[in-house]
């Protein structure tokens, strides 16, 4: 399957940094498996799709994301690498929204007030070295950049955060270094996908975005990975 290093990252960050304006609410789907099983399709609440896993267990033992499975968010399923014998008891904890904040594509103009603040990520940069003769893998050196954007101050874009008052470019510099505690902090949730997290400097200030009317933040940082793009 293809996996594109993009999504992961979505995906984590979706997981790991708490959006101010609360899109995202906490579901549970319980499974018991047949024999084989590797397969595992949730099914968020009317009207709300998957935003991320929070957490996945067989008979009470916790599983690694990447390592005992992936995700589709397509088709919104847990997908595990083996097949289970059978009986298991499976929980799947997972985040569902009707409309996520964080992507993989920049923000459209048309997009309404109510939709920030937003996060999206690039890929600016992937060299590749291969680690050893012809028969090894390439390993990849990614460079990311997330892009944050904020509006101005208004009455729908003013956030209380652990009693304090975020709006606009401070709130855009706010949710910048939570995207580098995040990596700082949960790096080891990427593993093995990705690996070797390296912050590309600090977050910079950037003008405001005329054409969007948003104030806008980037983060950059390196991870690494070996056959990129494959997740089976």
């Amino acid at each position: 399957m293809y996996l594109s290093p993009k999504y992961i990252v979505e995906e984590f960050l979706r997981k790991n940094v708490t959006d101010p304006r609360g899109r995202i609410t906490s579901n549970s789907d319980s499974f018991t498996a047949s024999a084989s099983q590797t397969e595992f399709q949730l099914t968020p609440s009317s009207g709300k799709k998957l935003s991320h896993i929070e957490s996945v267990t067989v008979d009470g033992t916790p599983q690694s994301k990447w390592g005992d499975y992936y995700i589709n968010s397509k088709s919104q399923k847990v997908i595990f690498f083996n097949g289970l014998t059978g009986s298991e008891s499976v929980i799947i904890n997972y985040g569902e929204t009707s409309s996520n904040w964080i992507f993989t594509d920049k923000p459209k103009e048309k997009l309404t007030a109510l939709k920030y603040p937003r996060m999206n990520i690039l890929i600016v940069g992937n060299p590749g070295t291969r680690l050893g003769n012809y028969e090894t893998p390439v390993q990849g050196t990614i460079r990311f950049q997330v892009d944050i954007w904020t509006k101005e101050s208004a009455d729908n874009q003013i956030f209380t955060i652990e009693d304090l008052k975020y709006t606009g470019d401070n709130l855009a510099e706010y949710l910048s270094y939570l995207v580098t505690s995040a990596f700082e902090n949960n790096e080891s949730e990427l593993f093995p996908a990705l690996y070797d997290y390296d912050p590309v400097g600090m977050p910079p200030d950037l003008p405001f975005d005329d054409e969007l009317q948003s104030y806008h933040y980037v983060v950059e940082f390196i991870l690494k990975g070996v056959n990129l793009g494959r997740i089976s």
